[in-house]
């Protein structure tokens, strides 16, 4: 029930007139606009509701930039994400979040476990979960075979730069990113842990991003 509809029914028995009604309407009409534009500025600064135009302010809020051509969707739920990633920023939890948020699988191998030297170093893989992410080199408007496993697909070109920043963004300040290779298909396809002793992935190829 809208203001001015209940305003109406709880008048004072001396207010229940032609006159009393009609200022009761108007207070209630007042009232739903006030409400209303209460809502209004309490979505547009929730990452789900926010119009897209309004995304950079919610951003600029929880200290999140968005990257050149990034997907609306991506940049919403990396918001959504925002405060549990800042509690976990410079972890590797935090980084799996991070990449999970932005739509992506997530391997992270930290190189101080075969090699004490690098200790600050770790590579990543990473299997997009977003198709517009990739591209199909073959043009050809399908690009997967009959039991959905993907074929020859490509790095999209703004992942080129949308991957390092998202690294520079999450990783420990004393952290160095050794490679960073990027499966277009999806984890584990043949659900066998997707990766051979040597660190390497099963088809299709990684690309090597970094």
């Amino acid at each position: 029930m809208s203001y001015e509809e209940w305003m109406e029914k709880v008048q004072p028995p001396w207010l229940q007139n032609e006159a009393g009604r009609r200022w009761a309407r108007a207070l209630g009409r007042v009232l739903d606009e006030v409400v209303g534009r209460a809502q209004d500025a309490v979505l547009a600064r929730h990452p789900s509701y926010a119009p897209e135009d309004a995304l950079n302010l919610v951003g600029e809020g929880r200290a999140i930039s968005r990257f050149g051509r990034e997907l609306e969707a991506a940049y919403r739920e990396r918001l959504l994400q925002a405060f549990a990633f800042w509690a976990l920023a410079g972890t590797l939890p935090g980084v799996l979040l991070w990449l999970e948020a932005a739509g992506y699988d997530a391997y992270v191998y930290e190189h101080f476990r075969d090699d004490p030297s690098i200790w600050a170093e770790f590579s990543v893989w990473l299997w997009p979960k977003v198709t517009a992410y990739t591209t199909d080199r073959w043009d050809d408007g399908v690009g997967a075979w009959d039991d959905g496993t993907p074929w020859d697909y490509v790095l999209a070109s703004t992942e080129l730069s949308r991957i390092p920043a998202l690294l520079r963004e999450v990783k420990p300040a004393h952290a160095r990113v050794r490679r960073v290779y990027y499966i277009p298909g999806p984890k584990d396809a043949w659900d066998d842990g997707g990766v051979w002793d040597d660190g390497g992935v099963w088809n299709p190829e990684p690309i090597q991003v970094v």
